[in-house]
């Protein structure tokens, strides 16, 4: 864990423990003093590590878990996240097949025609 890192994690530890006492991510910024883009990025470093219990979600922002039940939820979040993720890039993929097949199909009908 690198300082940047350590900072984040001890703060949220002792002034925003459990959701009642959660951060916006702009607050946090602020209140930090770190760019947001890195702010982001460290939190996500952290979390995917395992190296911080830090909770999040779209209406409170970034907290400290303190019980099973917040961290459960906050990973039931990601988890609808990611698995929402997937399926938009599955459709991506999906509509780019559909679209290719498309214009088979009019390659083959002008073909027919001229």
């Amino acid at each position: 864990m690198n300082s940047l890192e350590h900072k984040i994690l001890v703060h949220l530890k002792n002034h925003h423990r459990g959701v009642c006492n959660a951060i916006t991510f702009k607050n946090l910024s602020v209140e930090l003093r770190i760019n947001s883009r890195d702010l982001r990025q460290a939190v996500s470093d952290m979390v995917r590590r395992g190296e911080g219990t830090i909770g999040s979600n779209s209406v409170d922002g970034y907290f400290y878990c303190v019980s099973d039940e917040e961290t459960d939820h906050c990973a039931a979040e990601l988890f609808s996240r990611g698995t929402k993720d997937f399926e938009r890039a599955w459709g991506l993929l999906k509509s780019r097949s559909k679209d290719r097949l498309v214009k088979i199909e009019q390659q083959k009908l002008f073909a027919e025609v001229g």
